[in-house]
């Protein structure tokens, strides 16, 4: 009657159900167990632990009670202990899962990454279906940089669920791989299914973090887009963030990087203005403004959108060198040697600027480098 009053979340009758028990039947071990959990859930771990405690006393090949006194003990920050529990509950059950994951995880704690993959990988072959353990080994591959077999396990389980937590993890170690179509693929979906679950959600609450939720995976795809030069599809991803968003000036400075990259010069200006009309003194869409114009051939108006990031620290070494690529087309072989000699200065170990210093400047040769 007690466990069907916890299953009903009728903790209170069901503790005092409990006490009548324990008065008919002090030495009831399930009873102290069922007690013990009770308690814990309700933050008295002191009193939790001493019927737990209890209940092993009582009967002590009941592995549900170690497990729990584990859990008391890992409350308590008493790691050691909490260890021994859980390798106790383990040793009476075997291949129960969250006594498995409960060993693993507190040998994570101690550092013992080593037994833990020992642990984890063993149960793995004796339970080849069981997803969380394929999680668990994935995450721990993560932890430890192998990126590739984290890949490999990952993708196993997205074969096996449709658990949106692991697709992304998923997706993440793609991004470390730099496996950037991989990437984009796995968070478009994503992006997809919580526009989706954002529709069918009545809560408000709800909705609104689905909504933060699809808002993030579209920029990590968007993100994805970029490296993997699929620049349409990273236009069309920033025109949605910035159709949410129209103040955000990062989301009109990415979308216009984008079009330069698809050679829309045109747009790209326009992204770059309006960055700036929202972000005055905005050092990166001032150098996408410039290099719009670069790529239009209106090399003198880049030259004075790249005049203004001259002093800045992260672009100025960029803008000496746009400055000499564009006096290398209006033909000031002067100018461009200066400016040159000024981009190298900020950047001296560039290959790519002594090379270009070293050879004769002219118009017709600026195609080798282009």
């Amino acid at each position: 009657m007690a466990q069907q009053q916890v299953d009903t979340g009728d903790y209170e009758k069901a503790a005092a159900t409990i006490q009548q028990c324990l008065t008919a039947d002090p030495e009831n071990s399930q009873a102290h167990l069922l007690y013990g959990k009770l308690l814990l859930a309700s933050g008295r771990c002191g009193e939790a632990t001493e019927q737990l405690n209890c209940a092993v006393e009582l009967d002590g090949e009941v592995a549900e009670s170690w497990y729990w006194l584990g859990i008391a003990a890992e409350e308590n920050r008493d790691y050691q202990k909490a260890h021994e529990h859980y390798r106790k509950a383990l040793w009476l059950e075997p291949l129960n899962v969250d006594y498995i994951l409960a060993v693993a995880e507190m040998q994570i704690a101690e550092n013992n990454y080593e037994a833990a993959l020992h642990l984890l990988t063993q149960k793995m072959l004796a339970l080849p279906r069981e997803v969380s353990l394929k999680v668990a080994v994935a995450d721990l591959m993560l932890r430890q940089n192998d990126i590739n077999e984290a890949i490999r396990l990952y993708e196993q389980v997205v074969l096996l669920t449709d658990d949106r937590d692991i697709a992304e993890s998923l997706g993440y170690c793609y991004m470390l791989n730099e496996q950037w179509e991989k990437a984009a693929e796995t968070f478009e979906k994503l992006a997809s299914a919580y526009k989706e679950a954002t529709t069918l959600q009545k809560g408000r609450e709800t909705q609104t973090q689905q909504k933060q939720k699809g808002k993030a995976l579209l920029q990590l795809l968007a993100i994805c887009n970029m490296n993997a030069k699929q620049y349409g599809r990273a236009i069309s991803c920033y025109s949605k963030l910035a159709t949410e968003d129209r103040e955000n000036a990062q989301f009109w400075l990415h979308m216009g990087q984008a079009a330069l990259g698809a050679g829309a010069a045109e747009k790209a200006l326009m992204c770059g203005q309006k960055a700036l009309a929202l972000r005055p003194d905005y050092a990166d869409a001032i150098a996408l403004v410039g290099c719009a114009y670069y790529a239009k051939g209106d090399y003198a108006a880049a030259v004075g959108s790249f005049e203004k990031i001259a002093a800045d620290k992260e672009n100025g070494g960029f803008s000496w060198f746009m400055r000499a690529r564009c006096y290398e087309q209006l033909g000031e072989k002067s100018r461009a040697n200066h400016a040159y000699q000024k981009a190298l200065q900020a950047k001296p170990h560039s290959e790519l600027i002594a090379y270009l210093m070293d050879r004769e400047l002219s118009f017709e040769d600026d195609a080798r480098y282009e």
